[in-house]
């Protein structure tokens, strides 16, 4: 089942029946995921653009956002962003690689929690792992490793983050029932340090999720340069899934326009 989400219900904190995931693809590596009643934001990037990047799809509105955790998976700009972490409404715990903490002491209300790759913590009733991520970090931001984080409240979900492929990833994250994987970049072109079309689903067909949600694409890219060449904002979510179809035939995948809703497991 996949709807839009810019209507949300009359009752923001309804959950979805036992065992079932519900997932809000907001746009870039931003999802709202409810397990088990848990309600967790990932990456929020709550702006209509950053620097020459123009967003594309529906702007988030902080005040329906209504966390109980927030996880970041590193430091840059367009997956760690304080104005979008203090918009946020409520006291939801932030967990954040180590070393990020000394950017957001005094700047958010909920418990602020710091997570190195082989770490966990119980919040809310969710373990919440962090694991190894391929990533860099850009000269001037913080110091702090990128990581991605494995969320079990019953159901398994692993949000990637920002990742390249690396070899341990399959037993690194183990078995989950949803996996959020980055698809694609910011911009026209792929760098290094992030997973691809294909080799997101060759990732897919290492460690075998029951279903995956493909992020990190059609949210920003350069202003104006749509109207020249779309193809690397509008394709990449459809270019996985065809390749999952072909190397992963068995998982269930669900491409996800920013702004649309999808359940997992519902009755």
């Amino acid at each position: 089942m996949t709807r839009s989400s810019l209507d949300p219900p009359d009752d923001e904190r309804a959950t979805e029946p036992e065992g079932a995931i519900r997932v809000d693809f907001l746009g870039h590596a931003t999802v709202l995921l409810v397990i088990a009643g848990v309600r967790v934001l990932t990456d929020p990037f709550l702006r209509a653009r950053i620097g020459p990047l123009q967003r594309h799809g529906p702007l988030p509105r902080p005040s329906t956002l209504d966390a109980d955790v927030v996880v970041i998976s590193h430091g840059h700009r367009d997956h760690f962003d304080q104005g979008s972490i203090e918009a946020l409404p409520g006291q939801p715990a932030v967990v954040v690689p180590r070393g990020l903490a000394a950017s957001l002491r005094g700047r958010v209300r909920g418990p602020l929690i710091e997570l190195e790759a082989g770490g966990s913590v119980n919040v809310a009733g969710m373990t919440i792992e962090a694991v190894r991520a391929r990533h860099w970090i850009s000269p001037g931001a913080p110091r702090a490793q990128p990581v991605g984080y494995l969320l079990d409240g019953g159901a398994r979900v692993y949000f990637a983050g920002d990742t390249g492929r690396y070899s341990g990833m399959a037993e690194a994250v183990g078995r989950v029932d949803l996996a959020l994987l980055p698809v694609w970049t910011w911009g026209p072109h792929l760098g290094p340090g992030h997973l691809g079309p294909r080799s997101a689903a060759e990732v897919t067909r290492e460690i075998s999720p029951a279903a995956v949600v493909p992020i990190h694409w059609g949210t920003l890219y350069p202003r104006h340069l749509h109207r020249v060449w779309h193809r690397p904002l509008r394709e990449p979510g459809e270019r996985f899934a065809g390749y999952a179809k072909e190397l992963a035939p068995y998982v269930d995948v669900r491409v996800l326009r920013p702004g649309e809703t999808t359940t997992f497991g519902s009755a």
